[in-house]
């Protein structure tokens, strides 16, 4: 038999033979590969990362005005009920004295607020209940 028939033969060397599980001369090029990628990621993340610093930065600045107009304008609500309020009295003082107006106004807006109130507790036992686990 001739060598190249036997299985002694040496068969090129292989992947399997080379420690790092690479062949030894195409490595490198998948190396340089990888670092490529890892420092294309490490740039794609510092970039969005700086995106959405700033973005956070501008919704900040929005949203301070944000609070204070709506601030200002749930004052002036207040001060516009008040005045409702204070007409009211001041309209119906006529008809029925001014502590008979008074007494008529705080009646209503109680009434009013007890309304409300029992609204709100029927809206809050129904959220309530959305939220119990069934037992069987």
């Amino acid at each position: 038999m001739t060598p190249a028939m036997t299985d002694e033969t040496e068969s090129p060397p292989g992947p399997e033979d080379h420690p790092s599980g690479s062949p030894p001369g195409g490595g490198g090029a998948i190396l340089d590969d990888v670092k490529a990628l890892f420092e294309d990621g490490r740039t794609y993340a510092e970039a969005e990362f700086a995106f959405q610093q700033s973005r956070l930065k501008l919704v900040g600045h929005h949203g301070k005005w944000i609070a204070i107009l709506a601030g200002f304008s749930v004052v002036c609500l207040v001060i516009a009920l008040f005045a409702l309020v204070f007409g009211a009295i001041l309209a119906l003082a006529p008809l029925l004295t001014p502590l008979g107006a008074t007494g008529l106004v705080v009646a209503v807006l109680l009434a009013l607020a007890l309304l409300l109130g029992l609204l709100a507790r029927a809206h809050l036992r129904g959220a309530a209940r959305l939220f119990e686990t069934e037992e069987e």
